[in-house]
């Protein structure tokens, strides 16, 4: 085989086709940092100057306690009855792109998904505000009392040691009748379900893991980077 087809083969490899978006899909989205301009929780924890919230996070980050742990005992740090934390919720900033991606999976008939190890609470107020309170979510779920937020898991402890909400068991709970699966994300939580996806969009930590474990995805900022990909289709160069 010459050079030049040689050098052919290799670009041809490099390459993800990426077919237009169609009613066989199923889109997964993150919430926290995908949809979201940046993690709710760190957020919150951040303008309300809670000390104690990232003190959790570190002892997370160093393998010291679970992700249910973490999100738990962080969000008892938290007082929902602060006017403070309830504008911050109430005006959460969206990434640009979030109302087109709904719409197109409207039009094209994709089942798009929002699985978030974040709480319902304020996935469900930015939706509404929003006017897209039908769209699909799987969240943890936030009981608010006078003085903290308690958490309720949706999946069973002995299912996930990682998750609060397992994102895995969603997928599969989710799949059955779609013929391609498309994940996009920014985190950790993300790690395990996008690697069961034939089509993953990453950014931040979720990029470094792909990177890691050589899998192939589209690098983006924001869902308007996504958009039109999925809109048109594309040929694109595999990271």
């Amino acid at each position: 085989m010459g050079s030049t087809s040689s050098e052919f083969l290799r670009e041809a490899m490099a390459q993800q086709r990426i077919a237009a978006l169609n009613d066989r899909d199923l889109v997964l989205c993150d919430f926290d940092g995908t949809v979201s301009a940046e993690d709710t929780g760190l957020l919150v924890a951040r303008e309300l100057r809670l000390e104690r919230f990232f003190e959790i996070e570190e002892r997370w980050r160093r393998g010291e306690i679970s992700s249910r742990e973490c999100l738990r005992d962080q969000w008892r740090t938290v007082d929902p009855s602060r006017a403070d934390f309830r504008e911050l919720i109430a005006n959460l900033e969206v990434n640009p792109g979030f109302e087109e991606l709904v719409a197109l999976t409207g039009v094209r008939g994709a089942r798009l998904v929002i699985l978030s190890d974040g709480l319902d609470y304020y996935i469900r107020m930015t939706l509404e505000r929003l006017g897209l309170e039908r769209l699909e979510y799987r969240a943890n779920h936030a009981v608010l009392h006078e003085h903290h937020v308690e958490l309720q898991f949706p999946c069973p402890a002995d299912a996930c040691d990682f998750c609060g909400n397992c994102k895995t068991l969603w997928l599969f709970e989710l799949r059955p009748g779609f013929e391609r699966l498309i994940y996009l994300g920014d985190g950790i939580s993300d790690g395990c379900a996008s690697r069961y996806c034939d089509v993953v969009f990453a950014k931040d930590l979720l990029a470094g893991i792909c990177r890691e474990r050589g899998q192939e995805f589209v690098p983006f900022e924001t869902l308007e980077d996504v958009v039109p990909v999925l809109r048109d289709g594309s040929v694109l160069r595999a990271r």
